[in-house]
């Protein structure tokens, strides 16, 4: 559905790799912001942009940048480093990361020209020279956009001082008084493309590459690609691991290889997964990834209603009830959700669950709604809210949780038991509360004598007396799902 968007695009050949520098579902209080570095250039519209300087600086909302996500990714040209050590990127864009409180010093070091912890060497070694090398700024540009930069520091750190919000450089083109983004200048787009397929201009004296069959569509094609391009998971570095043999051309050709028009689908859908489909609030520390598939006998026209399709197009509400919103979609898609944790540059997959229809979701949350009416005993948390699914959810990760103590290996082994337990619900598998009842139990001499745990000294944490009732109800949730989860030979179809 992205990719057939996209084909309307300007940058229609390579818009299904350019992805968002942030995601465009920003909560208020986390704002990213862009400082905008104006280029004066001699010629705006030529291959080779002569960069005089920088005529201005200036600051604006990061969702200024445009309308729709659309237009932000066409005018950042942005796409993610092909690695943490390399020394180029896609586009003119550099992350600053959060506000510093010394931003000046962060951004120059003693000596930013020798010091490579700061933030000037960095832009200037990571980013700016490769334009100059490849042609694309003409001989002695960098130095005077550094030089410029230095001039303006005092600016640039007023601007880049916020704690609470994320910061970016941008670089772009002065025309006529206008900001001409990334997007809108052919020489950055020229030297995006050639990043982007550092081969395809390459002139060979060796006969035609043979053929390989697409690991996806069928289609023979003599360039293809691997799924280390699209995904931090599969990776060719280290021997042993996924996919698990030596890094060269006859081995990258035999795994999954993928033809360029499903790396270009893979990587347009990636990005739409990022940007719409993660929650990041059911478990702390782990991303929710929701993929929807719409169920059809007919894969190239979908039956989709509007509220199917509504959906689709906006993705989930970050400050919604996620799974409120799953349980009220109709019966032609199902889910399937991944639960991964960032670690650093790399990717960890903890659990994926397949195939859980919307009827599955909504069977959940009535189960909860019974526990929540057995255990009130007035109107005072009688709202939608406490009584959805997202709510139960939530309230199984922080009763497991607040079973630990302050050591940070005890903390990852309860997050693992509450992720079991959630799966275990969505994947319709029965849930061993005798264990959750005997965890709890075992940890309760050490809970009674916390004087902290019983009567919390930070302002919001619950005492130790709802801990136990909060307990108590997400036992007899797990017991009234456990009793409704039988198949047809009247068995429970699942044990975690």
């Amino acid at each position: 559905m992205t990719s057939k968007k996209n084909a309307e695009s300007p940058l229609a050949n390579i818009i299904n790799f350019i992805q968002l520098p942030y995601s465009f579902q920003e909560h208020e209080e986390k704002k990213t912001y862009v400082i905008r570095v104006w280029l004066d250039v001699l010629q705006p519209t030529g291959e080779v942009l002569q960069v005089n300087g920088i005529s201005r600086i200036d600051l604006i909302e990061y969702q200024s940048v445009g309308a729709e996500e659309k237009i932000i990714r066409e005018r950042c040209l942005y796409r993610e480093p092909a690695g943490r050590n390399v020394q180029w990127q896609f586009s003119p864009l550099y992350k600053l990361g959060k506000g510093s409180a010394n931003a000046k010093k962060a951004l120059l070091g003693k000596d930013w020209k020798a010091n490579k912890d700061c933030r000037f060497y960095k832009l200037q070694q990571r980013v700016l020279n490769d334009y100059e090398r490849t042609g694309c700024f003409s001989p002695g540009s960098v130095e005077r956009i550094m030089n410029d930069l230095f001039s303006k520091v005092d600016l640039i750190a007023k601007y880049w001082s916020d704690k609470k919000h994320s910061y970016f450089m941008l670089f772009g083109v002065e025309q006529e008084g206008s900001f001409l983004y990334p997007g809108e200048v052919s020489a950055f787009i020229k030297y995006f493309s050639k990043k982007l397929n550092p081969t395809t201009n390459a002139v060979t004296k060796n006969k035609a590459k043979k053929s390989t069959a697409c690991a996806i569509c069928g289609d023979l094609s003599s360039k293809v690609e691997t799924l280390d391009k699209v995904f931090k998971f599969a990776t060719f570095d280290k021997p042993g691991f996924l996919p698990g043999i030596k890094d060269n051309s006859k081995v990258r050709e035999k795994v999954f290889p993928i033809c360029p028009k499903c790396y270009a689908l893979l990587s347009v859908g990636k990005d739409t997964i990022d940007n719409r489909f993660v929650s990041l609030h059911i478990i702390p520390g782990i991303n929710l990834y929701v993929i929807p598939e719409i169920i059809s006998n007919d894969q190239i026209c979908y039956q989709k209603t509007i509220e199917t399709e509504e959906f689709l197009e906006k993705g989930i509400e970050q400050d919604g009830q996620l799974f409120e919103i799953l349980a009220q979609q109709g019966e032609e898609m199902i889910f399937h959700f991944v639960f991964a944790e960032a670690n650093q540059a790399q990717v960890i997959v903890h659990y994926l669950v397949e195939d859980v229809p919307p009827s599955r979701l909504r069977a959940l949350q009535n189960l909860w709604k019974e526990t929540c009416a057995a255990f009130q005993k007035d109107d005072t948390n009688d709202h939608a809210e406490y009584k959805s699914l997202d709510k139960a959810l939530r309230q199984i990760v922080t009763v497991i949780l607040s079973l630990g103590c302050k050591c940070e290996q005890d903390k990852t082994v309860l997050r693992e038991q509450a992720l079991l337990i959630v799966c275990a619900l969505l994947n319709n598998n029965q849930v061993k509360t005798s264990e959750i009842k005997k965890l709890m139990v075992n940890r309760f001499p050490g809970l009674f004598t916390d004087p902290d745990w019983i009567r919390p000294i930070e302002k919001g944490k619950m005492p130790g007396e709802i801990k136990l009732k909060e307990m108590a109800k997400v036992i007899d949730f797990l017991t009234r799902v456990n009793g409704r989860r039988k198949d047809e030979s009247g068995l429970v179809s699942g044990i975690l």
